[in-house]
């Protein structure tokens, strides 16, 4: 399990996708994965064959991944405000995703009406 801290630490390292989608480590998702997962590369997307397809992470447009990261267990596939992760040793998924912060506007009504 990897912890909230390194979660924030991961969206922090990786706050901008890269110049080009050929920037990304998308070799360790072809040689680190379980294989149930069959990830495709399928135009300009990345497709999650372990994710069902009425998922909004089942196809990841490349142009929107932030980074892909090696874990002890899992590799993570980053975007801008959710973060991916497959299974090594075993076909799982989970998927982060990253709390909305409260606007200025917001933050000023819950102060105003305390």
């Amino acid at each position: 399990m990897i912890s909230k801290k390194a979660i924030e630490s991961i969206y922090k390292q990786y706050s901008s996708v890269p110049e080009s989608p050929d920037c990304l480590d998308i070799i360790l998702l072809f040689e680190k994965i379980h294989p149930d997962h069959k990830i495709e590369i399928d135009e300009e997307e990345l497709v999650i064959n372990s994710v069902e397809q009425w998922s909004p992470f089942h196809r990841l447009p490349l142009d929107r991944i932030h980074g892909i990261v090696d874990f002890e267990e899992t590799v993570a596939i980053v975007l801008h405000s959710s973060i991916v992760f497959l299974g090594k040793r075993v076909p799982c998924v989970n998927i982060h995703i990253k709390p909305q912060q409260p606007s200025f506007m917001e933050k000023m009504k819950s102060m105003l009406s305390r």
